[in-house]
Formats: structure tokens, C-alpha cells, sequence
């Protein structure tokens, strides 16, 4: 069977057209494996950062459960002394009776850094501060008597 001339004309073009699509699918499944990279890696600085959420509540509940009991909020300093940063280290300060007295200690070591301050006798503010990516720019939640714990810093540090 003799081949046409039209016919082979045609046939760059249906090259042509077949490289192009295959270029542009590999393009978008490129595109699709960054996405999903980068929420994988967030989800684990998300997963570091949900710790001070957690501890807050937990503080939160303490901290009105000291109050019921004693008619006053009590103010904790800062442990332990620096916002820990992508290791995990002990919860451990001078502060620790503070805690103690609290009735509040977190079932494992941490990520972040925890203080209460008692700005009014009516109420009282959390604060949780992380550097989960060890970056330096510490992620800041805060939580007080009617507001559970909320981040304060930007989505972007971890």
C-alpha cells in the first residue's frame, strides 16, 4: 500500500503534537510533586508547633483550677530558660516549684519555651514560644483565662 503525500506531511505534526503533550504532562506532574514536598515538610513543623497548643490548654485548665482553689492566678517564669529550638530538651528551670505549685508539668520534653504573668488578679497570659525550624524566628502562642491558645506570629516561622 503506497503512502499518500498528504498522509506524510501529517506525521511531523502528529510527532510534533505528541512531544508538546508529553512535555506539558510531565511539567504539571512535576508541579504536583513540589506541592506535595512542601506540604510535607510543613506538616512536620506543624506537627513540632502543635505542642505549645496542647500545653497551653493544659496550662489554661491549671491555671483556673489554682485559681477556684486559691483565689488568685500565679505567675510562673519562663522554662526552660530559652525557647528550645528543632531538639527536644528538658522542661527543667529556678522556676520549677512555680510549676509544681501550678500542679502543671508536660509529660515529656519540649520544643518550647513556657511563662505565665499575672497582668491583672482577674486574669492571667500564657505564652508559648517555639523555633521548631531552629532558625531563630520564634513562633509565639498566648492563651489567658477566656482565650484558648492562639498563635500570635506570622504562619511562616516555625
Amino acid at each position: 500500500m503506497a503512502v499518500e503525500p498528504h498522509d506524510q506531511q501529517r506525521r511531523p505534526h502528529h510527532r510534533l503534537a505528541w512531544v508538546v503533550m508529553i512535555v506539558g504532562l510531565l511539567v504539571l506532574v512535576g508541579l504536583l510533586a513540589k506541592h506535595a514536598w512542601t506540604r510535607f515538610a510543613n506538616m512536620a513543623m506543624v506537627a513540632k508547633r502543635s505542642e505549645a497548643v496542647g500545653n497551653l490548654e493544659h496550662i489554661q485548665q491549671a491555671q483556673i483550677a489554682y485559681f477556684k482553689a486559691h483565689g488568685e492566678y500565679l505567675a510562673v517564669g519562663a522554662t526552660p530558660q530559652r525557647a528550645p529550638g528543632q531538639a527536644q530538651t528538658a522542661f527543667e528551670s529556678e522556676h520549677m516549684d512555680g510549676w509544681t505549685r501550678l500542679g502543671w508539668k508536660p509529660d515529656s520534653m519540649v520544643r518550647c519555651q513556657y511563662e505565665v504573668t499575672v497582668p491583672t488578679p482577674t486574669n492571667f497570659r500564657a505564652v508559648a514560644r517555639c523555633d521548631a525550624d531552629g532558625d531563630g524566628n520564634v513562633s509565639v502562642f498566648v492563651s489567658s483565662r477566656d482565650n484558648p491558645p492562639k498563635r500570635t506570629s506570622p504562619d511562616e516561622q516555625y
